[in-house]
């Protein structure tokens, strides 16, 4: 056989028979015979065997079996056949085909065919239908031809021969002439959820769902909750939702990894959220903690919290965990505070003064007071009498609780003090706890010392005709008295005056006992004002001035315009546009004390309750009068004016205790408290 066009084999060339004497055989290579196999396009998978036989010698057998051998464009097989030597003249070809291979089982059609090889030339055999019939191109055939053979059962799906996986399809795709037998590929789970996902157990085996909740995906950890399946994200709440078998396992690695440990609860570990979002520390929940200023156990009400505390750990100091002080710059004032006459709620209670017979601030009614523009006070230390001085000579006196004011403006019934006519301005005065006069100083170098019958007065010849005497004190038994002028000098009265000069001006001056005196005002005479304390000893004979130091009152523009010891571990100083500073007896440091949060008061006068650290300070907010309560913790609560405050200014304050003190100011504005 020898290939012609496509594929095809060569069968050995017949010999020439020796036997035969009187014919000429044609030679091996000048007869054959030309085979033209035509087959379906499709049948690229089965098998044709062409076979030629010369009766004797051994048969020759081609086989076309590679896909690469069946051209779907030109479906026909060209095979030449040859005589072989040793055959005889006849030659039998024999055409077979296979589908799916080339067993003998796989047999589907067969034809035969003898030529004869007497003469030369060629032969030609077509076969045009031949059983290749493979539609769908699987390598089975349909059942056809003169054998009948071929075991496609349909021939239109290339999924249906013998030995195919028989699927749920309600078709017979084995072709063993039943539907849907042997092992079926579809397994079905119960979804009690409905979220898409069957219980991970194993499956039932069926071609249709055997329900409505019955799907083919599985591995569904919890059939009873929608939002738990393989294709959930996984949460931190510790259920494996995603059912990987492992919970929250996106949240056991980096910062905050869920257990280990963190500082924002006491003894805190990293647990999931509420949302499930991420973790948060979770522990013991720390107390919160309140600054105690005052060191009384209780914090500011309605204060933020400047801290926590765990449990067991040791408070800090001036701390607490609770907000219940009313006023956190007074250490007698909380909830445990003991209510006194002092115009303040030392209880916390909101009431002031309750049950109990008290007054309040209140501004006193007094035919000797009205009209009048007073400009200082002072009260003896028992509680009276009680001096107000002012402008033009005016002076009164209440002797005691019962009695109104008395007036010594200078009629022939209340003695003055000063020249003839009265018309001074007194600034400052102090009354002597030894015996109960006044001594008052002001305009001209006036100094007047009244009984309350007779006045006695010496005139001190000052530097400049605008100089006055602007505050007075007097220390030690007898009373030695001091009073410093505008022109910056401290003068002091013992029979004569005499004179200690100082550069500035002054406009306060008080004792810290019997041996130091402290003078406040400024280191200069026009703006810009330095404010500014000195020191005067008794050890140097009153000599010159000692200046301190006030830290914070750099660029300030201004003077100090009084000054009150309260003892020697603290000593205020207040002046000019709020400015405070506070000193000791110990240093030549002060600091200076911020003003409340607020507008700015120019203050006038300070005073401390004997006894305590607590100043009450006089000042004015452009001309209305205001007080305020400064204590070593801070500013607290002042007692309020029962009419509201004065829309006069005020320019003095004189106390005995917190629960007895004057205010004076313009046009007829005395207060007391307690007044009825």
């Amino acid at each position: 056989m020898h290939p012609m066009r496509q594929s095809a084999i060569l069968l050995p060339l017949l010999l020439l028979l020796a036997c035969k004497k009187d014919s000429k055989e044609p030679d091996t290579k000048e007869a054959a015979v030309h085979v033209k196999i035509g087959h379906h396009r499709n049948f690229s998978q089965g098998c044709i065997t062409v076979e030629a036989h010369g009766g004797t010698g051994e048969p020759v057998l081609a086989e076309f079996k590679a896909p690469g051998q069946f051209d779907t464009n030109d479906p026909v097989l060209n095979v030449a056949v040859f005589r072989k030597a040793d055959w005889a003249r006849d030659v039998e070809i024999t055409v077979r085909v296979f589908e799916k291979g080339c067993a003998a089982e796989q047999l589907v059609d067969e034809r035969k065919q003898t030529f004869s090889f007497a003469s030369a030339g060629r032969q030609e055999w077509l076969l045009e239908d031949l059983h290749t019939d493979d539609e769908d191109g699987d390598g089975f055939v349909s059942p056809g031809g003169p054998m009948n053979r071929g075991a496609d059962c349909d021939d239109l799906r290339a999924t249906a021969f013998p030995g195919a996986p028989e699927l749920c399809n309600g078709l017979d795709d084995n072709c063993d002439g039943q539907q849907e037998t042997g092992v079926v590929d579809r397994l079905w789970y119960l979804d009690q959820d409905r979220d898409g996902f069957g219980r991970n157990v194993p499956g039932t085996q069926a071609c249709d769902p055997p329900s409505e909740l019955h799907v083919e995906a599985t591995g569904d950890c919890d059939d009873e909750r929608a939002d738990i399946h393989p294709n959930v994200v996984e949460a931190c709440n510790g259920v494996d939702e995603n059912c990987d078998g492992r919970a929250d396992e996106l949240f056991t690695e980096g910062p905050g990894a869920l257990g280990t440990a963190c500082t924002e609860a006491c003894g805190g570990t990293y647990a999931c959220n509420s949302a499930g979002t991420g973790t948060e520390c979770v522990g013991t929940t720390p107390a919160l903690l309140y600054a105690d200023a005052d060191s009384d156990g209780e914090g500011k009400k309605d204060s933020a919290s400047v801290g926590e505390l765990c449990p067991g750990a040791p408070l800090p100091p001036m701390m607490v965990e609770n907000t219940l002080d009313c006023d956190d710059a007074d250490g007698a004032t909380n909830t445990q505070g003991t209510e006194v006459c002092d115009g303040l709620d030392n209880d916390c209670d909101g009431e002031v003064d309750e049950q109990m017979t008290c007054g309040s601030l209140r501004k006193v009614e007094d035919p000797a007071l009205a009209g009048r523009h007073w400009r200082t006070v002072a009260v003896h230390p028992s509680g009276y009498p009680v001096w107000v001085a002012g402008l033009d000579g005016k002076l009164a006196v209440k002797r005691d609780a019962a009695s109104d004011f008395f007036s010594h403006d200078g009629d022939a019934s209340a003695p003055p003090c000063g020249p003839a006519g009265n018309t001074l301005d007194w600034h400052s005065a102090w009354v002597n706890p030894n015996t109960g006069y006044l001594v008052v100083v002001g305009e001209d170098g006036w100094i007047g010392e009244h009984s309350g019958g007779s006045c006695y007065t010496i005139h001190v010849d000052l530097p400049d005709t605008s100089d006055y005497f602007s505050g007075v004190v007097g220390v030690g038994n007898p009373a030695q008295v001091f009073a410093v002028s505008t022109l910056g000098q401290l003068y002091e009265w013992t029979g004569a005056a005499h004179r200690h000069d100082s550069p500035g001006r002054y406009w306060g001056l008080h004792a810290l006992g019997p041996n130091a005196l402290y003078a406040v005002g400024s280191t200069g005479e026009s703006s810009p004002l330095t404010p500014m304390v000195n020191l005067y000893i008794r050890d140097t004979n009153w000599g010159t001035a000692a200046a301190h130091n006030l830290q914070g009152t750099a660029g300030y523009n201004g003077g100090l315009r009084a000054v009150w010891a309260a003892d020697a571990t603290l000593i205020y100083a207040v002046g000019d546009g709020g400015l405070v500073v506070k000193g000791s007896g110990q240093s030549r440091d002060w600091e200076r004390v911020l003003p409340e949060v607020g507008a700015v008061v120019d203050y006038v006068s300070v005073a401390a309750p004997p006894g305590t650290k607590n100043a009450y300070l006089i000042g004015n907010e452009g001309n209305s009068g205001r007080l305020q309560r400064l204590t070593p913790h801070g500013w607290a609560e002042a007692p309020a004016f029962a009419s509201g405050e004065p829309d006069m200014p005020l320019r003095d304050i004189a106390m005995t205790s917190a629960s007895n003190f004057w205010i004076v100011g313009d046009d007829g504005h005395v207060y007391h408290f307690p007044e009825p």
